[in-house]
């Protein structure tokens, strides 16, 4: 199984599309706790979502969304994660699943906020300031320990063709190799 991660606006959206195309499925760690929060009636913007995802942690434990994301897994061996954002998280996949591959994708904040600018998700930041405020949000529930722990590190500092090919040869090399 593979877990990605990465600052908000990195590439792992178009990483998975690439193991999508591929024949991996995926499961999204953001979409269990969209879920939760919409069954508990939580504003759908940035920091609604974000605020009921710190709460959840507080009350229930750093790997609750993990937990909660791991009850979508049903092929773990050609299934990629996203969305890891801790040790916690990081230490539940690890025991629950055999050979985990954790792959980090890393951008500048300049490029990210482009990105994410120009994919118009509902719950997005809308400026830098409030990307500051995200990166701080997602610093402080330790998504830079995972990003330092990662197996595999994958730069995307290119055009979106470039680094869709960079991901599928990391991928057939050393994933389904």
């Amino acid at each position: 199984m593979m877990v990605v991660t990465g600052m908000p606006g990195a590439g792992k959206d178009e990483f998975i599309k690439v193991a999508n195309a591929l024949g991996i499925r995926d499961v999204h760690m953001g979409n269990s706790v969209r879920k939760f929060a919409e069954q508990s009636g939580v504003v759908s913007n940035d920091n609604g979502i974000g605020k009921f995802a710190t709460d959840e942690r507080n009350r229930y434990g750093m790997d609750i969304w993990a937990k909660r994301t791991a009850a979508n897994i049903e092929d773990p061996v050609n299934t990629i994660v996203d969305g890891l954002r801790n040790y916690e998280e990081l230490e539940f996949f690890k025991n629950e699943y055999k050979d985990l591959k954790v792959i980090a994708i890393f951008a500048n904040r300049d490029n990210r906020l482009t990105r994410i600018l120009k994919r118009g998700r509902e719950d997005d930041i809308r400026n830098m300031s409030e990307l500051i405020r995200r990166d701080e949000r997602e610093l402080s529930w330790g998504i830079g320990n995972v990003i330092a722990l990662a197996d595999f590190m994958m730069l995307n500092d290119c055009s979106l063709e470039n680094f869709r090919s960079r991901a599928e040869e990391f991928i057939k090399k050393k994933i389904l190799k």
